[in-house]
C-alpha cells in the first residue's frame, strides 16, 4: 500500500483555535440589572457568499449566547442578522417593512442571575443598533459550500424592548462554521 501526502509532515499550518468573549448587560425600568461575561453555551450559524474571485462574504448570521451552566434554565440571548453585507451600523428592532431591519434580538430572562420576578420573561428588542465590527469568512476566494470555515464575528450592540428593558452588548466569537450559499442575497444599508 503507497499512501502520499500532500503536505510534508510538519509543514501544516496548525489550525486557529475557536474563542468567544462575551459580555451582556440588562437595564430594568426600576433601576436593578443583570449581566453575564461568559461564553458558557454558544450557538451559531451564518451564510456566506461564495465566488471563483472574491473571498466568502458573510450575508446573514445567528448567535445564541447562553447565561447559565445548567441546560434546564433559561438565561439566553439570541442575535440573528441579515443582509448584512460588511462591517457597519445596522438597525435592530422589528422589521415594519421588508428590507428595513438587519437584525432581531430576542432573550430569555427566567433563570438569569439577578432578575426580579416582574422581569422574568421572553422579550424582544423593538429599537436599536448593531455596530459590527468585524465579520470575516477568510480571505481565499472559491466555493466552500459545505466546508468548516474560520469565521469572525465581533460587534457590538445597544437595544430597547417595549417594556423599557435596555440591552447593552458586546461580542467576539471565531468559530468554524460550515459554509452554507446566500448567493444574491440583498444588502440592507449600513449607517
Amino acid at each position: 500500500m503507497l499512501i502520499a501526502c500532500d503536505d510534508p509532515k510538519g509543514t501544516k499550518e496548525a489550525e486557529v483555535e475557536q474563542s468567544c468573549d462575551v459580555f451582556a448587560r440588562l437595564s430594568f425600568p426600576d433601576g436593578t440589572s443583570s449581566e453575564y461575561n461568559a461564553c458558557t453555551n454558544v450557538l451559531l450559524d451564518a451564510t456566506y457568499e461564495f465566488d471563483p474571485d472574491k473571498a466568502p462574504e458573510i450575508r446573514s448570521f445567528k448567535l445564541q449566547f447562553t447565561g447559565t451552566t445548567d441546560p434546564d434554565f433559561e438565561c439566553w440571548m439570541i442575535i440573528t442578522s441579515h443582509g448584512i453585507c460588511g462591517p457597519g451600523r445596522y438597525d435592530v428592532g422589528l422589521p415594519s417593512a421588508p428590507g428595513t431591519v438587519s437584525t432581531s434580538i430576542e432573550f430569555a430572562t427566567y433563570d438569569c442571575t439577578g432578575i426580579a420576578d416582574d422581569f422574568e420573561g421572553r422579550f424582544k428588542a423593538v429599537a436599536g443598533i448593531h455596530q459590527v465590527e468585524i465579520i470575516d469568512g477568510g480571505d481565499r476566494p472559491g466555493n466552500f459550500e459545505g466546508e468548516h470555515l474560520l469565521t469572525t464575528f465581533k460587534g457590538a450592540i445597544t437595544a430597547q424592548t417595549h417594556e423599557g428593558i435596555s440591552m447593552e452588548m458586546t461580542y467576539a466569537v471565531e468559530a468554524y462554521i460550515r459554509g452554507t450559499d446566500a448567493q444574491e442575497t440583498t444588502c440592507l444599508p449600513a449607517g
